[in-house]
């Protein structure tokens, strides 16, 4: 676009602006006399059936997932809990009184959860290793280890 047609173009615009100004407001601008009805409780967000258990289902399969990665271990010899989120200062200490005590593996896998999908495969997982750990050592073994390390 020239330099004459902006120009042109920016006085027009100008020229609209003044002449609206010299009217009332527009119907969407007044305000209103009565003031609004008050809102109705809001539920939540409208989301489709059809998402919630698409979404539902992603979980469940993680969560599935995770029983069956430890079902294998298992089938390995090997005992191991997965974490994730930001290290506790106790975190190391845990994860070395667990292993000289029981040959419990502490596999910290992320700094952050980082999806959905990612904890319900480490829930899963360590439903399986956790029901395990309580069977062979005592259903406290993991609290005691815990308290002993200074985490709780």
């Amino acid at each position: 676009m020239s330099v004459k047609a902006r120009a042109r173009r920016s006085l027009l615009v100008a020229l609209g602006l003044a002449a609206c100004a010299g009217h009332d407001p527009s119907p969407a601008l007044a305000q209103p006399e009565e003031p609004p009805p008050p809102l109705a409780e809001w539920d939540g967000p409208n989301i489709p059936d059809a998402a919630v258990k698409a979404f539902e289902a992603l979980q469940a399969s993680a969560y599935a997932q995770g029983e069956r990665e430890a079902l294998a271990a298992l089938g390995r010899g090997e005992l191991a809990l997965q974490t994730f989120g930001p290290p506790p200062a106790c975190r190391e200490r845990y994860a070395r009184l667990l292993w000289r005590r029981h040959r419990i593996e502490h596999r910290a896998l992320t700094d952050c959860a980082t999806a959905d999908e990612q904890r319900m495969r480490v829930h899963g997982f360590n439903k399986i290793m956790e029901a395990e750990i309580g069977r062979r050592f005592g259903a406290d073994a993991l609290a005691t280890a815990a308290r002993k390390a200074g985490c709780r």
